[in-house]
C-alpha cells in the first residue's frame, strides 16, 4: 500500500485536480484532516509538504492551507519530486533520453518538412554563439530550445504537452563536465543531428542522436554518470541561476 503520507498524497491530490477544491479555496485544517483520513497529524503534514512540492496546494503560515492555482509547471515538479526520491544516476536519465529522442528525431525526419524544421536552426545557432561568448547560463536555454524543437518539429500539440516535464530531464543531464571547453558542449554532434534530421532519413536520424550522446563513453564522464539525478539537480540550479524545474520560468525568457 506504501507509506502513509503518500496514501494522503493520493486522496488528496484526487480532491484537488478533481475540483472538489477550487482553485483558491481553503482546505481542512491540517488536525480536522488528520481525524477524517484516520492518520495522524505528522504525516497529514508530511503528505502537504509533497503536494505543496507538487504545486497542488500552498501552505500559508499563519492563515491555513489553499488550494493553489493551476500552474503549467505542476508536471515538471510532480517528475521532479519522484525523481528526487529515487536513486537513477544521470547515466540512467541519459539511457532513457537516447531511447526517448532516437524516436523523436527517426519521426521528425520521416513526417517532418522544411516548414517544421526550420525551428530547429535558429536554436542551434544561438546554442553555438552562447557557447562561444562563455556565456553558460544562455548556451544552457538555447541548448534546451533546442531539444525541444525536435519535439515542436513533429507537429502534434498534445504530444508536446504532455512531454514538457521533459525539459527539466534535459537541463540536468546536459551538464558539461568542463563548461568552460567549447569541445564539452558537442557543438558538432549537434549540427550532425540537425542535418540527419532535415535529410529526411529516419535512421540517419537515430543514428545521429546515438551518436551525440556518445561522450557518455569518455572517461572524464563516466564519474558524472554515476552522480545521483537529485544531486546533479542541486548543481544544475546553480548553474542557470534557477530552479531547473521551472526552466520557463527561470530561463525562458
Amino acid at each position: 500500500m506504501g507509506r502513509l503520507s503518500d496514501q494522503v498524497v493520493a486522496k488528496l491530490r484526487e480532491k484537488v485536480v478533481r475540483g472538489d477544491y477550487a482553485p483558491g479555496s481553503r482546505l481542512p485544517t491540517a488536525s480536522s484532516l488528520s481525524e477524517t483520513l484516520g492518520v495522524s497529524v505528522s504525516v497529514v503534514r508530511d503528505a502537504l509538504r509533497t503536494l505543496s512540492s507538487m504545486g497542488l496546494v500552498e501552505v500559508r503560515h499563519g492563515h491555513g492551507i489553499f488550494a493553489a492555482q493551476p500552474r503549467d509547471d505542476t508536471l515538471s515538479s510532480a517528475l521532479a519530486l519522484r525523481m528526487q526520491r529515487s536513486d537513477l544516476t544521470i547515466s540512467d536519465v541519459l539511457q532513457a533520453r537516447i531511447t526517448v529522442e532516437g524516436a523523436f528525431a527517426a519521426e521528425a525526419a520521416q513526417c517532418g518538412d522544411a516548414e517544421s524544421w526550420k525551428v530547429m536552426r535558429p536554436a542551434l545557432d544561438a546554442f553555438e554563439e552562447h557557447v562561444r561568448a562563455g556565456e553558460r547560463r544562455e548556451a544552457h536555454l538555447a541548448h534546451l530550445r533546442f531539444h525541444l524543437s525536435i519535439l515542436s518539429a513533429l507537429r502534434v500539440p498534445a504530444l508536446e504537452l504532455i512531454l514538457q516535464p521533459l525539459q527539466e530531464v534535459i537541463i540536468v543531464s546536459s551538464q558539461p563536465t568542463e563548461p568552460e571547453r567549447d569541445d564539452q558542449w558537442n557543438i558538432e554532434e549537434h549540427r550532425n543531428l540537425l542535418a540527419a534530421i532535415m535529410s529526411g532519413d529516419p535512421s540517419a536520424a537515430r543514428a545521429a542522436v546515438h551518436d551525440h550522446f556518445a561522450f557518455l563513453r569518455r572517461d572524464g564522464y563516466q564519474a558524472f554518470g554515476q552522480t545521483l539525478f537529485r544531486d546533479a539537480r542541486t548543481t544544475a540550479g546553480e548553474s542557470i541561476g534557477g530552479d531547473p524545474a521551472h526552466p520557463s520560468a527561470a530561463l525562458l525568457d
